[in-house]
């Protein structure tokens, strides 16, 4: 097939993003995020390359120069930076000490874990250079350390004076160029070490005159232009991880930035969720970007009518994370709601989703019929016969003096059965799934009839139907006891709740 891509290695499939028009980006909270401009606001999705960021471009180019410098492939790279940096070059197969901040995710150190990082330590936000504190001054005392001496290398993108990563972004302005085919007029993107703002400013300028370029950095951050007083380690703090330095980054040459843009966390975290939303699977940093792009669109058609601008075409904005590296964080109900990091649209959105909805009902509300449950001395043959005649997909099961220990599933049973590894009139105890911590039993059981052991979870009449829907984020089925836990009342699945919102015209599901 004409133009399809053959087989290559994973530093092959680096670049060539594609760039997509954002939905979703309008008519949002009015907390800190203009409305849009006149102009075309596009992303270019950088977290498509396959280490899900900018940072595998710039990991590729230092594979590269490491291998021009003779650098044995299992030397060990220092690799100092919020994260993204070192899973690039953690999938190109690189040894790997991480130095991140402590604000990076623990999303992240799982998969620089995964990646087969020898060890991670943990930085101050915000030291400054020349600080032990600093990552560059850790960094170089773990170089000095390893054994034998030269088998470590220090990697940092802030030291441009060690790897020249101008080729590497020309590729990407190349490609900017490309796709917006000749209609750029400004480029909004990121600002941490200050090495993209810089490379490209100069490679967008030399292709398109007049281009603008936009730095965004988080409002708790220092002055990255260098306007303002240096911060102390401690004078600030923020969430979003890719981008801000509490000083003036020392890559960063200022007069790349046309046009500064500070992004609250509350900004950039709900932006982000709201592109999740629209399909858009870009982090937070990206969040921050599209939110200045809105605020620099703006801007730029006030001035336009001022005639003192004209107007971008089409504004850029680089989308360079990834959301699926924050899974306990910005794709977190309860997190963004702890660290109010919702504006007030998405918070009313989830509160009506999490409480409202239900308003104050209980399980008893659901109106379950009476359980029907097995005990584990009957055989399983009569248990599958009594879920097949009640069409059950599970019954519950009891113990002594009828309490509730576990349950059966219907298709479990069937299949132990069919298969010969469980005989019709073996007791219902040898297969069930149990509700226990211990564990010891199912060490000693043989491999095929091991029990399977759940965490109980007390559900009485009395839960709140919002507790229930929390359950069911991680469960197919819940027994409801009285609180003792003494006998199964009855069984709720998810169904049973969706069925109750439709009862009530919830408009949250419908």
């Amino acid at each position: 097939m004409a133009g399809t891509a053959k087989i290559t290695d994973l530093a092959g499939t680096i670049g060539q993003t594609p760039m997509v028009r954002l939905p979703g980006i309008h008519d949002s909270s009015s907390e800190g995020a203009a409305q849009r401009g006149g102009a075309e606001i596009v992303g270019k999705l950088e977290y498509m390359n396959p280490g899900s960021s900018i940072k595998d471009r710039v990991a590729k180019h230092i594979v590269r120069q490491l291998d021009a410098r003779g650098v044995d492939k299992g030397a060990l790279l220092v690799v100092a930076g919020p994260g993204n940096l070192a899973v690039s070059l953690a999938m190109l197969q690189r040894r790997l000490v991480c130095l991140v901040p402590e604000r990076t995710s623990a999303d992240r150190v799982r998969l620089l874990k995964a990646a087969g990082a020898v060890d991670i330590v943990r930085t101050l936000d915000g030291a400054l250079p020349g600080t032990p504190e600093h990552p560059a001054s850790i960094g170089r005392r773990l170089v000095a350390q390893a054994h034998p001496p030269g088998s470590a290398v220090y990697v940092d993108e802030e030291e441009a004076d060690c790897w020249d990563l101008a080729q590497c972004y020309e590729e990407l302005a190349a490609e900017i160029v490309a796709q917006t085919d000749g209609r750029l007029g400004a480029l909004v993107l990121g600002v941490d070490t200050g090495c993209a703002a810089t490379h490209l400013s100069r490679a967008l300028r030399a292709r398109v005159p007049g281009v603008q370029i936009v730095g965004v950095e988080p409002s708790a951050a220092g002055d990255a232009a260098g306007h303002g007083a240096p911060a102390g380690p401690l004078a600030r703090r923020w969430l979003c991880e890719d981008i801000g330095r509490a000083y003036p980054p020392r890559a960063l040459d200022p007069a790349a930035v046309d046009m500064w843009v500070q992004v609250t966390d509350k900004v950039a975290y709900s932006m982000a969720r709201r592109l999740v939303r629209a399909g858009v699977a870009a982090g937070p940093a990206s969040g921050a970007a599209v939110a200045a792009a809105r605020t620099y669109a703006v801007s730029a058609d006030a001035l336009q009518q001022q005639q003192q601008l004209m107007p971008a075409k089409v504004v850029v904005v680089i989308l360079g994370d990834s959301a699926r590296n924050y899974g306990e964080t910005l794709l977190s109900d309860d997190w963004m709601l702890a660290h109010d990091l919702l504006d007030s649209r998405m918070l009313r959105e989830i509160q009506l989703k999490q409480t409202d909805q239900y308003r104050a009902a209980s399980v008893e509300d659901l109106q379950l019929p009476a359980a029907v449950a097995v005990a584990e001395s009957d055989p399983v043959g009569a248990a599958i016969e009594l879920m097949a005649e009640n069409d059950f997909s599970q019954v519950p099961v009891t113990g002594p003096a009828r309490r509730l220990v576990g349950y059966l599933p219907l298709s479990a049973a069937q299949t132990l059965v069919e298969s010969g590894r469980a005989k019709p009139a073996d007791p219902v105890a040898r297969v069930m799934l149990r509700f226990t911590a211990a564990r010891a039993t199912a060490a000693s059981a043989p491999a095929h009839l091991k029990q399977k052991h759940q965490q109980y979870w007390l559900i009485t009449p009395e839960t709140p139907l919002s507790e229930l829907a929390r359950f069911f984020e991680t469960h197919t089925v819940a027994f409801v006891t009285d609180p003792s836990r003494k006998f199964c009342l009855g069984i709720a699945t998810k169904q049973d709740l969706m069925a109750f919102l439709a009862r009530r015209g919830s408009r949250a599901l419908y």
